[in-house]
């Protein structure tokens, strides 16, 4: 067998200064704006930014008369760059934490339906074994958890969507309910209900928190809706008779046990399941206190049987 050749790593080009000193060119306009910004001489940036292209090789500005602009090149560098430069602050984040124990902040976002009972166990275990760490805690709706994740206020999250380009994994499955007040039109009309017939009635609607405002949920297209903030207001309203629409299956049980609502009976309608996961938003820079953390939320919800809220 012959033998394995050594791995033989490619030394880049590029310093991070460089890069560094790229983005702020960028950002400030033109070289002299960086060079006051970065408190170094016009000379020693403009210096940089020629060796930086020499080493990729392509140019990444054009100069108009004093203002350095992007090439296509430059543009597709700049994302690059950024990106090297927030990898590079996470690796020293992450050495600084573990230098000192833990983190001395963390972030944690949910999805307002994750049952409370697993978070508040998960909670308690971590207060005690990571007394120092402040902890952010954010209740989200749909894709506000997103936002807290991709801003870096948040480190992990629990939602039922994992955002592109980060990593998550199952934690726990939960189900939902469409239903309406035992009142409720839809509850007598003889038969099963067809999706047309929910459309002649009014619906509550669950909005979403993110910055974009991507989808509600909750609805199957009545003109007649209203639209809340979260299923705990929905909740009120469906136990006042004033639509129909979609529950978590723990939020919502105790009220059809006592009569409150009723399970709407529609026509090939079957079990409303979605799965929850455990997100990261950068798995690989997270710190020990989050990781605990999370560890801490998988086995309270693995623990659970009691499918209270």
């Amino acid at each position: 067998m012959a033998p394995i050749a050594p791995y033989k790593m490619n030394i880049p080009q590029v310093s991070l200064e460089q890069w560094s000193m790229f983005i702020a060119v960028v950002e400030a306009g033109s070289f002299q704006a960086a060079a006051d910004k970065l408190l170094k001489s016009q000379s020693s940036i403009s210096y940089a930014m020629q060796k930086m292209q020499e080493g990729l090789g392509v140019n990444v500005f054009q100069h108009k008369g004093r203002r350095a602009e992007l090439t296509d090149a430059g543009h597709l560098m700049l994302q690059r760059a950024k990106d090297l430069i927030h990898a590079a602050n996470a690796a020293e984040t992450v050495a600084a934490n573990f230098s000192t124990g833990w983190e001395p902040q963390i972030g944690l976002v949910l999805s307002e339906i994750f049952p409370k009972h697993i978070l508040h166990e998960a909670l308690e275990k971590f207060g005690q074994q990571c007394p120092q760490t402040r902890l952010e805690i954010y209740i989200e709706v749909l894709s506000g958890v997103d936002d807290k994740l991709r801003s870096g206020e948040a480190q992990i999250a629990i939602n039922n969507m994992i955002p592109s380009g980060m990593v998550g994994e199952p934690i726990i499955a939960m189900d939902f309910v469409r239903v309406a007040h035992p009142d409720h039109p839809l509850h007598h009309l003889g038969r099963s209900i067809h999706p047309s017939d929910m459309k002649l009635h009014r619906q509550i609607v669950i909005r979403d928190s993110g910055s974009y405002r991507r989808e509600n949920r909750g609805w199957l297209g009545s003109d007649q809706r209203w639209t809340v903030s979260s299923m705990l207001n929905a909740f009120d309203l469906l136990k006042k008779g004033f639509g129909s629409g979609v529950l978590a299956t723990h939020i919502a049980q105790a009220a059809i046990d006592a009569g409150e609502l009723k399970e709407l009976d529609i026509d090939g309608g079957g079990p409303l399941r979605n799965t929850m996961s455990l997100i990261f938003a950068d798995k690989a820079n997270t710190g020990p206190a989050a990781l605990l953390l999370a560890k801490l939320l998988k086995e309270a919800a693995k623990n659970d049987k009691s499918g209270r809220m």
